[in-house]
C-alpha cells in the first residue's frame, strides 16, 4: 500500500491482470454532477461566499451606527442638594446659619440634524427649593424653565462635518461591500466552473492511460502467442512488458490526479468538512461547454468589460469616498462662525412665607407706638411697611408654576454669534493633503486596473481562438493515429512490422488522444475566463444576487 492507492497485480501465463485503484476517502457511491448543479452548490455552500455575506452585513451594521450620530438624546437629572451654610450676617440667616434644601427633576433633549449641520436642544428644568432666609418671601417655592435652542453652523461645519461625511462614507462602504461581494461570487464560480473541468479532463486523462495499458496488455499477450508459435523472438516480451509497466506508473499517476483535482472540487461545493460530498465519487455529466455566439469586436468588448467588472466599480467607489475625505478635509480649513439662539419661557410659584424679617420686625415696635402717639393727638396712622404683597399667579404649587412657564409672563430671548479661529491649522491641511495624494493614486490604480481587464479580455479571446485551432488538430492527429495504429497492428501479425513500431504508434495514438484532452479543456477554461473578463458570469449563468 502506497498513499492509499492499491494495486494488485496477478501474474498468470498469459498476461497481468489487474484490480481498479482504490481512492482514499472515496466509497463506492458516484454522485453524477452536472456543471450547473455545481454552480448552484457552490453558491449555497461555499463558505468563501458566506463570509463575505458577513462582510456585506457589517458594512450595513456601520452604516445603522453612523446613523446613530442623529439620533435624539434623552438626559435626565434628578437633583437633591440640601446645605447648611454658616453666615456672618443676621440678614442671612438668623443664629448665624443659613439653611438652604433643593430637589431638582431636569430633562434635556440634544439633537443633531442631518441637514446643514443644525443642532437643537430642549431643557425642561424644574427645581423646589426652600431657605431659611427671611428675606425670601416664597419658601418654599418651585422654579421650571422651558427653553429651545438651536447652533447654526455659518462657514466650516455647515456643508459637511465629521459626523455627515461618516454617514455618507458608511453608505458608499455598503455600495463597495456589494461590489466586493459580486467579486467574490464571481471569483467562486469561476473556479468551480475550472476545477469542473479539471476534473473533466483529469478523467479523461486516466481513460486515456487506461486505454494505452490495455493496449500494452494486449500487445503483451501477442507477442506471447507469437512467441509460443515461433513467429516472434522472444527476447519482444522484455520490451513489451517494460512499456507496460511505464504505461500503468502514468496510470496510477493519473488516479491519484482525479482525486486531487475531486479534493479542490468538493472545498468549493462542500459546505464543511462532515458533508456527504467528501466521501461520493463525483462523475461530471458535461463534457465541454456549447460555442459562444458571435462576439462584439475587441475594443467594445474591453468597453463593455470596463463598465461591467465589479473591481473597477469599487475603485470608483473608492474615488468617491476619497472625495468625501477631501471635501471635509477642506472645511475643516475655514474658520467656525456659529449662530446661535435661544427662547426661554420661566415659572414660578410658592408659598408665601409668614415670618417678617429681620428690618420689618425691627421697626414694627416703633411703628405701633407712633401709632398710638398719633391716635391720641387726632392724626391718621402710619401706612403698613414693607414691599407690598406678591402677585396672586406666584402662589400655589407646581401646577401654578407651569401655568407660568406657558403663560408667556416671564421671556427670556438669547441671540450671537460664535467665532473659533485656529492659526495656521495644520491638521486640516496635512489631512487634505493627503486626500489629495489619495486621489491621485487612486486614479493611478483604476487606470493599472483598466489595463489590467484589457489584457485580460484579449488573452481570453486569444485562448478561445487558440483552443479551437487545437480541437481541430488534435482531433485531426487523433483520428490519423488511430488509422496508423490499426495498420501497423495488421502489419505486425502478418510479419510485416515489429513490436516497436506498434509501441510506437500506441503511445503516438495515447499523445494525440490527450492533446485531444488538453485542448477540450483549455477551450472550456477560455470560456470561463471570458466570462469572467467582461463581467458577464452572472448574466451567463443566470445568477442574481440579493
Amino acid at each position: 500500500m502506497r498513499f492509499g492507492l492499491i494495486l494488485t497485480l496477478i501474474c498468470t501465463s498469459s498476461a497481468p491482470i489487474y484490480s481498479q485503484i482504490q481512492r482514499v476517502g472515496v466509497s463506492g457511491v458516484q454522485r453524477k454532477l452536472g456543471l450547473s448543479e455545481a454552480l448552484e452548490m457552490g453558491l449555497k455552500r461555499n463558505l468563501e461566499i458566506e463570509i463575505e455575506r458577513g462582510n456585506k452585513a457589517t458594512a450595513v451594521q456601520q452604516f445603522r451606527a453612523a446613523q446613530g450620530y442623529f439620533d435624539p438624546n434623552i438626559r435626565w437629572l434628578p437633583l437633591l442638594d440640601s446645605r447648611a451654610t454658616p453666615t456672618a450676617s443676621v440678614l442671612q440667616g438668623a443664629g448665624g446659619k443659613l439653611s438652604e434644601h433643593q430637589f431638582g427633576q431636569n430633562f434635556y433633549v440634544r439633537d443633531k440634524l442631518p441637514w446643514k449641520g443644525t443642532s437643537l436642544g430642549v431643557d425642561f428644568e424644574n427645581a423646589r427649593l426652600s431657605t431659611s432666609n427671611t428675606f425670601v418671601s416664597l419658601t418654599p417655592y418651585l422654579n421650571s424653565r422651558l427653553t429651545f435652542s438651536l447652533t447654526q453652523p455659518l462657514v466650516r461645519n455647515r456643508k459637511v462635518d465629521y459626523e455627515r461625511a461618516e454617514l455618507r462614507i458608511r453608505r458608499k462602504q455598503i455600495t463597495i461591500s456589494e461590489a466586493e461581494f459580486e467579486e467574490r461570487v464571481i471569483d467562486v464560480l469561476t473556479r468551480v466552473q475550472t476545477v469542473y473541468w479539471d476534473l473533466v479532463a483529469a478523467r479523461e486523462d486516466e481513460r486515456v492511460k487506461k486505454d494505452a495499458v490495455e493496449l500494452a496488455r494486449e500487445q503483451l499477450a501477442r507477442n506471447r502467442r507469437m512467441i509460443a508459435s515461433g513467429m516472434l523472438a522472444s527476447v519482444e516480451v522484455a520490451a513489451s512488458e517494460a512499456e507496460l509497466e511505464r504505461r500503468l506508473d502514468t496510470w496510477y499517476a493519473s488516479v491519484g490526479t482525479i482525486t486531487d483535482v475531486e479534493n479542490v472540487l468538493k472545498m468549493l461545493l462542500a459546505g464543511d468538512r462532515t458533508a456527504p460530498l467528501w466521501s461520493e465519487e463525483i462523475v461530471p455529466t458535461d463534457s465541454r461547454l456549447p460555442e459562444p455566439g458571435p462576439l462584439e469586436d475587441l475594443n467594445t468588448l474591453v468597453v463593455q468589460a470596463i463598465g461591467q467588472r465589479p473591481e473597477l466599480r469599487q475603485w470608483s467607489l473608492r474615488m468617491d469616498v476619497n472625495d468625501v475625505q477631501k471635501e471635509l478635509s477642506a472645511d475643516q480649513t475655514r474658520p467656525q462662525v456659529n449662530l446661535f439662539a435661544s427662547y426661554s419661557n420661566t415659572g414660578l410659584a410658592g408659598t408665601q412665607q409668614t415670618i417678617a424679617n429681620p428690618i420689618t420686625a425691627s421697626s414694627a415696635a416703633m411703628q405701633d407706638r407712633i401709632n398710638q402717639l398719633s391716635s391720641l393727638a387726632g392724626l391718621p396712622p402710619l401706612p403698613p411697611s414693607g414691599y407690598g404683597p406678591l402677585p396672586d399667579y406666584l402662589i400655589g404649587g407646581y401646577g401654578t408654576a407651569l401655568s407660568n412657564v406657558f403663560s408667556g409672563r416671564y421671556q427670556s430671548v438669547q441671540v450671537g454669534l460664535s467665532f473659533d479661529l485656529t492659526l495656521r491649522n495644520r491638521t486640516a491641511e496635512a489631512n487634505l493633503s493627503q486626500a489629495l495624494i489619495a486621489e491621485k493614486r487612486l486614479k493611478l490604480e483604476r487606470a493599472r486596473a483598466e489595463q489590467v481587464v484589457e489584457a485580460q479580455v484579449r488573452l481570453a479571446l486569444q485562448s478561445l481562438e487558440t483552443a479551437r485551432q487545437r480541437i481541430r488538430a488534435a482531433e485531426a492527429s487523433q483520428k490519423a493515429a488511430k488509422e496508423k495504429l490499426d495498420s501497423e497492428v495488421r502489419l505486425f501479425q502478418t510479419g510485416e512490422s515489429t513490436n516497436f513500431l506498434v509501441l510506437t504508434r500506441q503511445n503516438e495514438y495515447a499523445d494525440s488522444s490527450l492533446r485531444a484532452v488538453s485542448a477540450h479543456l483549455d477551450f472550456n477554461r477560455s470560456i470561463a475566463r471570458l466570462e469572467r473578463a467582461l463581467g458577464t458570469t452572472l448574466r451567463s449563468h443566470n445568477v442574481t444576487l440579493k
